[in-house]
């Protein structure tokens, strides 16, 4: 008999990593997430941003084959995480009744709007679509407005939408190895599903996601996305100073950064060494920096900086917690933690693998069940316009 199997691919700066899980039901505990396995293919197909796309199509097609066997069957689709070519935004949707009680049909309403479907005349594919609050009457906000009498309904809807040309190299690389793409996850957002806990989800708290190429932001308040935003600034950054003030060639930067995170001693330094962790911790400080003032453009950003997770490579170095304390003036900051994932402890406890983990915990997730659902309507999916985008291209 075959398993109900969770998949997710995550593509990182310089790694393929493909995570086969399935969800288990435990008596009196509910449901749990068994990792099965995940295999990692490493090797240079990103160089300064030119991607060999038959190089990386390699990778994917290896770790597809290396998880069916580690899974005993056939693996045809999967969850994706996405990080370039994203637009985040807010839209304001607005609905009049005659005093009538509201439904969820009344909320879903937005997805044939003229706001939400000129979208995709922009070239933009939305894949997440989030309420974030609701006013009814214009007067009282609620957290649930079904079943409240109203004339009138204001939804405030978070999209997150990846351009067309993107989605379609997603696509490709995908059909190359056999796979059909289950959604687009945004990689920031699977991250903090991975790593916050429910008082934190509910609560309000900040997750900063550091990785290679980028660091990305988000912001979870009443258990919803309501900010997001990225910068260009990374690891690589590290990498490019350690370069140029030792003058050590990109490789050696890369071992060095890696070598000196994993080390929080500071005892029998050396002043060679005592410099490369200042080169190191100095420009972790500005990128820290820098996703603090990002934050602080959002609204939401008062009402969830007492907690801070902090998750992909760059919660890997050693001084991590103590330089974000610095920077955020609050105790409440910690390494993000794999949350109802249960498997080897050199897969979830790595905070580099946040990613492709977050996304297990999506694919439970009421928003991909809505949108996974009901193939009968498939107008109303948002998968259903991917499906639709691919038929035409």
């Amino acid at each position: 008999m075959s398993k109900n199997l969770i998949n997710a691919l995550q593509i990182d700066h310089n790694s393929v990593k493909f995570i086969t899980a399935q969800e288990i039901e435990i008596a009196n505990q509910g449901s749990i997430i068994q990792v099965l396995g995940m295999s990692e293919k490493v090797g240079h197909w990103n160089t300064e941003g030119a991607i060999d796309k038959d190089l990386l199509a390699s990778y994917i097609k290896s770790s597809h084959l290396e998880n069916e066997r580690i899974a005993g069957q056939k693996i045809t689709s999967t969850l994706v995480s996405v990080n370039s070519g994203i637009t985040s935004r807010y839209i304001t949707h607005e609905l009049f009744f005659n005093n009538i009680v509201i439904t969820e049909e009344h909320i879903k309403s937005f997805y044939e709007s003229k706001d939400f479907t000129q979208l995709y005349e922009n070239q933009d594919i939305p894949i997440h679509t989030l309420p974030i609050s609701y006013k009814i009457d214009e007067k009282k906000i609620v957290s649930d407005p079904i079943g409240h009498k109203a004339q009138m309904l204001t939804v405030k809807w978070h999209v997150i939408s990846i351009s067309k040309n993107q989605l379609k190299d997603i696509h490709d690389l995908l059909d190359a190895s056999d796979l059909q793409m289950k959604q687009c996850v945004l990689a920031s957002y699977a991250s903090s599903l991975a790593a916050i806990n429910e008082m934190e989800s509910s609560l309000g708290v900040i997750c900063l996601d550091i990785n290679y190429y980028k660091t990305e932001v988000t912001i979870i308040i009443d258990d919803q996305l309501v900010f997001f935003d990225s910068s260009d600034v990374g690891l690589k950054y590290v990498n490019n100073d350690l370069q140029s003030i030792l003058n050590v060639s990109d490789e050696d930067s890369d071992k060095l950064r890696i070598k000196w995170s994993n080390d929080n001693s500071s005892k029998n330094l050396d002043e060679s060494d005592i410099r490369i962790k200042q080169i190191i911790s100095s420009r972790l400080e500005e990128i820290i920096e820098l996703a603090l003032k990002k934050l602080k453009i959002s609204k939401y950003y008062d009402l969830a900086n007492s907690h801070v997770v902090l998750t992909g490579e760059g919660a890997k170095h050693a001084d991590i917690i103590d330089l974000a304390t610095n920077i955020f003036k609050t105790k409440n900051i910690r390494i993000g933690s794999p949350q109802k994932i249960h498997g080897l402890k050199t897969i979830i406890e790595n905070p580099s693998n946040s990613t492709c983990l977050g996304m297990l915990n999506y694919a439970l997730s009421t928003e991909f069940q809505f949108n996974a659902k009901d193939e009968s309507d498939k107008k109303k999916s948002v998968l259903s316009m991917l499906y639709n985008f691919f038929k035409a291209i």
